[in-house]
């Protein structure tokens, strides 16, 4: 022991102090026995050692709270490490002083005290004084720095412990130690990550100001809360703010521009402005607005700028495919002023840009074919792609196909190229479905079809899962409606990504109504829209009005039409429509229709004569120049590819490659189109070598110039579904946010690449900002 600085052997609170002259027996805790300056062993501590180190610190400091304290630190450094979860600090001070005034009032009643309490805790003292929480062998199993063994050994010594007491600790695990030094750092980082932006302050100087915005951050604590020892109620919830920094010039961050201008977001004050400053007054605490330059002109002059830099990045990066499709389309739109007028949305497609590269929504006087066949040059010109372009897509209006006025004619005029001509398939296919339910039905000039409306206000009331299936077993040529059943079913069972989801809904309708389950199972989506211009709407509509005819109350003669029309888009249009983008299958595809409705003849005569009506004016890919894209095809038999082959072999090439009249029958073959004009792709276009005409069809795969002519056609975009698109794009845009001609095309191809950059606005895809 130590001598007292004062040699008085008395404190002033009247509890002995041994000095060195002082014996053991005067300096003996009642029950307890001599204090200890340390608290010893390789075992978790009893009471009699607990209240040993009491006594001695109390005597040597006089201040028994902060000797609770110390006792307390100097008991967790056994139970740390022997890794075993503990109660709070402040509990293991409470059971400390509840410990301290039990031995008080015994020691105070001694004389009169009953003898079997001072027994009883006499026997407990030199039991475990656990501290431990009340879910310490569960952390045990949790702590995910320990091996299955560590865990059942640490486990097996707190059980001992708490007993028989026979175990002890053997010192510190290395292993152990370094896992705990690593979680410690990890949370030290954190800590003065924290600490470092807590105690930045901004300065004149400084271009990024410091201010809070609230995020979903978990504190020091919940990181520690897993692996150590503390006390459950100690953990707090996540903190509300987290810290960041945020350049001066916000407005001018490229990433906020740009969403800006996807999201139509005006630069009036009510607008972009508005929510910039809303984010930074939300800050805690709230962000000076003084330190951001946030005017309105500066998020004008801002996004002006950034726009052009990106419109003059797209068009220095862009590369035009070796074999381009030219698409465009127009619309009366309102401008600014809220006056109609033409615009043109001119696309092009091709290998690497397959979803199509927009190079302009040009005004436009009017809609005819020169006109619009003028700005789509120009377009072409602007960008340098004049010699890539091999082919174009349109829709099929007569200001496109005229003879002598129509756009294409023009276009091939004004760039000095004979070009594929592509009809949109699309395009072509809804003019095919519109003759047939105007034959069935009726011509109807309302905007919408009085049957779907019929249909829309229904839905809610009808029993989705009673719905009518076709019955073709009575129907004329009924073996052959078998055969088409059978085919179309295996064919959408088969096939399992759609590029649309109304695409999926057809298909699945066509299975149900033919008495198959899809793959999904059944069920109905609510209908949508409605109207003449949406392309699925007359197969999902004819089809789910037929399914529930029979409560819908509808009167016998119309239930008929409805079968007709629904076994028309079941057996024979709903599968050429899904076909109908592939373009090395597309002259197949379309004979095979063409075969298909003269036959259909024997079953419904004027549907199918109504549908051939229309199908023989847009026989685009049945033409000597298209023809030949089916040599790729591998729906077309080898003998047929190899008749294909040698009657354009034995034919002279020609520069004459003006189109006639088409007739098909129903034996005419794909071999019957080629003519001189077949060498087209091949000699106008330079698409690929001619040698492996002559060579055997199982060895073309092998040729390196069929292999190109193969490349070429799959890169062959014979929808002009990306010019559709590109009006939706004009539409949404023109007049929403800037009044310039020459801002609102950068802006456009501003909106085109954010698109392809981030296709939502989903948390994941916000992340790629």
């Amino acid at each position: 022991m130590e001598e007292s600085e004062s040699q008085s052997g008395e404190n002033a609170k009247g509890t002995v102090r041994p000095t060195s002259s002082t014996t053991c027996s005067a300096t003996e805790i009642y029950l307890v026995g001599q204090p200890a300056s340390s608290i010893r062993g390789s075992k978790l501590p009893t009471m009699r050692q607990v209240l040993k180190f009491f006594f001695h610190t109390v005597n040597e400091s006089g201040d028994r709270q902060e000797t609770f304290k110390e006792t307390v630190r100097n008991v967790l450094t056994f139970w740390n490490l022997a890794r075993i979860k503990t109660i709070s600090e402040r509990g293991c001070r409470e059971k400390l002083t509840r410990l301290w005034e039990h031995w008080r009032s015994l020691q105070k009643s001694r004389d009169r005290a009953a003898k079997d309490k001072v027994e009883n805790f006499k026997s407990q003292l030199d039991l475990l004084w656990d501290i431990g929480a009340p879910d310490a062998v569960e952390d045990i199993e949790k702590n995910r720095l320990l091996t299955p063994a560590d865990k059942q050994q640490d486990i097996a010594f707190y059980q001992d412990q708490r007993g028989e007491r026979k175990a002890f600790m053997s010192g510190n695990d290395k292993i152990f130690a370094a896992k705990k030094r690593k979680q410690e750092e990890r949370v030290e980082k954190q800590r003065s990550k924290q600490g470092r932006f807590a105690a930045c302050e901004p300065s004149s100087s400084d271009s990024r100001p410091q201010t809070s915005v609230v995020a979903d951050t978990p504190t020091e604590v919940e990181m520690e809360k897993k692996d150590t020892a503390i006390q459950p109620g100690r953990y707090t919830s996540k903190h509300p703010y987290v810290t960041v920094q945020l350049p001066r010039r916000i407005l001018q961050e490229p990433a906020l521009k740009e969403l800006a201008d996807r999201l139509r977001i005006s630069n009036n004050e009510a607008s972009i402005v508005s929510v910039v400053a809303a984010v930074l007054r939300s800050a805690n605490p709230p962000g000076d607005l003084s330190e951001f330059r946030i005017s309105r002109e500066t998020a004008r002059r801002a996004r002006a700028s950034h726009r052009r830099q990106v419109a003059a990045a797209q068009r220095e990066a862009f590369t035009p495919p070796p074999h381009a499709v030219v698409h465009w389309d127009g619309k009366l739109v309102k401008n600014v002023v809220g006056e109609e007028e033409h615009r043109q949305a001119i696309f092009i497609s091709g290998r690497g840009h397959e979803e199509g590269k927009l190079l302009a929504v040009l005004p436009v006087k009017d809609g005819t074919g020169l006109t619009q066949a003028r700005a789509t040059a120009r377009a072409i010109e602007d960008w340098s792609c004049a010699s890539n372009v091999k082919a174009l897509c349109f829709d099929t209006t007569s200001s496109n196909t005229g003879r002598v006025q129509g756009a294409v004619v023009h276009l091939e005029a004004l760039l000095e190229k004979q070009l594929l001509r592509l009809g949109c398939r699309h395009h072509v296919m809804e003019l095919v479905v519109r003759a047939a339910a105007s034959n069935i039905f009726g011509k109807t000039s309302a905007p919408t079809d009085p049957l779907f409306q019929t249909l829309k206000k229904r839905w809610s009331q009808l029993d989705h899962s009673q719905y009518l299936k076709l019955d073709i077993a009575n129907l004329p040529e009924s073996d052959w409606l078998s055969h088409l059943r059978h085919r179309t079913v295996s064919y959408l069972l088969t096939v399992t990504e759609w590029a649309r989801e109304d695409y999926r809904e057809a298909a699945e309708l066509t299975l149900l109504v033919l008495g198959v389950n899809p793959p999904r199972g059944t069920h109905f989506l609510r209908p949508g829209a409605c109207h003449h211009a949406r392309w699925m709407a007359k197969i999902i509509y004819y089809l789910k009005i037929y399914m529930f005819s029979h409560q819908l109350e509808l009167s016998s003669d119309l239930c008929v039409k409805l079968q007709r029309m629904a076994i028309f888009v079941s057996l024979l249009y709903t599968p050429a429509w899904l076909k109908s983008p592939v373009a090395e299958d597309a002259p197949v595809n379309d004979l095979q229709l063409h075969h298909e409705l003269l036959r259909y003849r024997a079953v419904d005569c004027e549907v199918a004569d109504a549908a051939l009506a229309v199908a023989s004016r847009h026989l685009w890919y049945l033409r000597p120049q298209t023809v030949v894209l089916s040599l790729c095809s591998e729906k077309l038999s080898a003998a047929e590819k190899k008749e294909m082959a040698t009657k354009l072999s034995c034919l002279e090439e020609t520069n004459d490659y003006a189109n006639d009249n088409l007739v098909i029958q129903q034996t005419t073959r794909l071999s019957d189109m080629i003519d001189e004009r077949s060498w087209m792709i091949f000699k106008e276009h330079h698409v690929c070598g001619t040698a492996w005409l002559m060579s055997p069809v199982e060895d073309w795969e092998k040729n390196e110039e069929f292999m190109k002519l193969k490349d070429f056609s799959r890169s062959l975009k014979v929808t002009n579904d990306v010019a559709e698109r590109g009006i939706k794009l004009m539409q949404d845009f023109i007049g929403s946010i800037t009044k310039d001609e020459h801002q609102l095309q950068d802006v456009m191809q501003l909106v085109e690449k954010h698109r392809k950059q981030m296709s939502g606005f989903s948390k994941s895809a916000l992340m790629q900002l």
